[in-house]
């Protein structure tokens, strides 16, 4: 894992068919979300790679980003993947209709506690010395980071590695885990 990950921000133009991505004290980088796959396989940049132990295909978005990448969070060899349309994964239940869970990793849906954000907040050198962003902007921004499908304010961090269920009014929830990407 790599905590520097969640401090990339990417922002989606899609009616100009770009993606932004920035990192603190970097030039932001974009690229394009409309490659097609048929270029992609005729100019070798169909890769394999695995997301969560399942196989996957997905395209290369290509060097320049790879490079940024390598450069921001100090790690050599790193590539970005996009999907490829055709390639599905299902959730690891025993539910016999489970359903696609894309790039997401084990589940729908993911739960982020607040109070969990702010202390891993607190563990980040690279946060802690961002005076010039108010600690409140801070989580939020590290929270949005996380792509969480639903926030809570649990009592204290970590409350939910405990937890097996979760009701919000009618509808009850059952916890398949931790997040391994988290």
């Amino acid at each position: 894992t790599e905590p520097k990950l969640c401090m990339i921000k990417p922002v989606i133009y899609e009616e100009r068919g770009l993606m932004k991505i920035s990192f603190p004290y970097m030039d932001p980088i974009q690229i394009s979300l409309n490659v097609s796959e048929s270029r992609a396989q005729t100019s070798a940049s169909l890769c394999q790679s695995k997301v969560c132990g399942d196989r996957i295909e997905g395209i290369d978005c290509g060097d320049a980003v790879a490079d940024w990448l390598c450069d921001a969070l100090c790690i050599n060899g790193l590539r970005l993947l996009r999907q490829k349309e055709d390639n599905q994964r299902v959730a690891k239940t025993n539910d016999p209709k489970a359903q696609s869970i894309s790039l997401s990793n084990q589940a729908q849906y993911l739960l982020i506690n607040t109070k969990s954000v702010a202390w891993l907040t607190d563990k980040v050198p690279e946060w802690v010395h961002q005076a010039e962003i108010n600690k409140s902007v801070r989580l939020e921004g590290v929270i949005d980071r996380f792509r969480g499908n639903l926030i809570v304010d649990a009592p204290d961090e970590l409350d939910e590695q405990n937890w097996h269920s979760l009701t919000i009014g009618n509808v009850a929830f059952k916890v398949d885990g931790p997040c391994f990407r988290c």
